[in-house]
């Protein structure tokens, strides 16, 4: 992701310094690849999903025959044909768990706090069909949803919690709750099945595709928390950046998780392009307002493959350099707001110390913590920031060397 990829180029080094050659993918390379290529140091990158890709130029297939390849060839970068979103995910089988032994992790998982460990993440879809000017999810993922088997689904849950005593399931889809019988269909099958295991969806799902009856079936079947994709109380900024979500409904779909027993935690954005200060407010007091069991405030960051990354380098980052240690959720400097960038920080601090500050949500958090998991809460609690496990150099590369081709707005 944009957000690690100075690990990524730092990690690269490491292994190129080894002697080893070196693959780089994921989001931030499918949006920008050619640059990603030329930045990290790499000698291979994948525009796409990668599973197929990986194991074709593993087996010694020529590089130009790869869908999706980006390669070095002496000093020059080379392209194959454009990469394809494989129609059946469920071809690319299980990842190979007993290299990735959960058991052996830290406690750490996406968004940190979890009930029960060892915990293991697994996707069930992929896909966004929808066109929020922010994320790069239909550009990386595609834009048709795919889905596994909910069987198979299952079963790799079944292997997890039998052969390698996983206790807690993290759905990490970008639509999970997209097509209800989906959804419904995996419930079925872990209470069929009587198998029993926590899990969450903390990459978010977005609150018009929420029902009571696919609530009450997901708590049935293990489900205990939730993200919930809200990210503005402003119709005219939910409007502006596509996301096509009533402000109206989402109190009354936040009431309706918490009365099926499953927690919500609310995901917010302030500081999009032309936001009010009274705006933001808004949104703010907005979030408190509501029944969270937690919340997370971030700027608006424009990640490359989006529509609000081509807006900012054409009306702000022309001709600059593009420091990538700062394009997060929590540092990222611009000044296009109402508000400045500075202030927007102070802004998230406020109103993440306002809703923690509360006894009961403190409480909750605190008594969902293990021993081993305080030293990251702290990180999390006093930088709100991305956390470098290394001195990091600052990695900046021209805003014109995009490369990507992001949808229209």
């Amino acid at each position: 992701m944009t957000t690690y990829f100075p690990e990524a180029v730092w990690e690269t080094k490491r292994a190129k310094e080894k002697g080893f050659p070196v693959i780089i993918g994921g989001p931030h390379v499918i949006a920008d690849p050619v640059s990603s290529l030329q930045q990290s140091g790499a000698d291979f990158a994948c525009d796409g999903e990668g599973e197929i890709a990986l194991a074709s130029l593993l087996n010694g297939e020529s590089c130009d025959q790869i869908p999706g390849l980006v390669w070095r060839e002496g000093s020059e970068i080379r392209r194959s044909q454009a990469a394809v979103f494989y129609p059946d995910i469920d071809d690319f089988g299980e990842p190979a768990w007993d290299l990735i032994d959960p058991r052996t992790y830290p406690p750490a998982p996406h968004g940190m706090i979890a009930r029960d460990f060892p915990l293991a993440p697994i996707i069930t879809t992929r896909g966004c069909p929808y066109k929020c000017s922010y994320c790069s999810a239909p550009i990386t993922a595609g834009k048709k949803m795919r889905y596994r088997d909910p069987k198979k689904v299952v079963d790799e849950i079944e292997r997890l919690v039998n052969e390698y005593g996983v206790k807690e399931i993290q759905i990490e889809d970008d639509n999970f709750t997209m097509k209800r019988e989906h959804v419904l269909a995996m419930c079925n099958e872990l209470l069929e099945r009587k198998i029993k295991v926590l899990w969450s969806l903390p990459n978010g799902v977005r609150i018009d595709r929420l029902d009571k009856e696919m609530l009450r079936e997901m708590k049935r079947a293990g489900c205990y928390l939730m993200a919930l994709g809200i990210e503005s109380a402003n119709e005219r900024i939910l409007d502006m950046v596509s996301k096509h979500l009533k402000p109206s409904m989402v109190r009354g779909v936040v009431n309706d998780v918490v009365e099926a027993g499953i927690e919500a935690w609310g995901f917010f954005m302030i500081g999009f392009p032309t936001e009010t200060r009274a705006e933001i407010d808004n949104t703010v007091e907005f979030a408190l307002s509501l029944p969270l069991s937690r919340l997370q405030f971030t700027k608006t960051t424009p990640l490359p493959g989006t529509p609000i990354y081509d807006w900012w380098r054409e009306k702000i980052g022309g001709g600059q350099e593009i420091d990538w240690s700062k394009f997060n959720y929590y540092e990222f400097d611009a000044d296009w707001s109402e508000v400045s960038a500075a202030e927007i920080g102070k802004i998230q601090r406020r109103a993440h110390f306002a809703f923690y500050s509360r006894p009961r949500n403190f409480l909750k958090v605190a008594r969902s913590l293990r021993l081993s998991q305080y030293r990251y809460a702290l990180k999390r609690l006093t930088n709100l920031g991305t956390f470098r496990s290394h001195n990091m150099p600052t990695l900046s590369t021209p805003a014109g060397a995009y490369s990507g081709s992001p949808p229209s707005a």
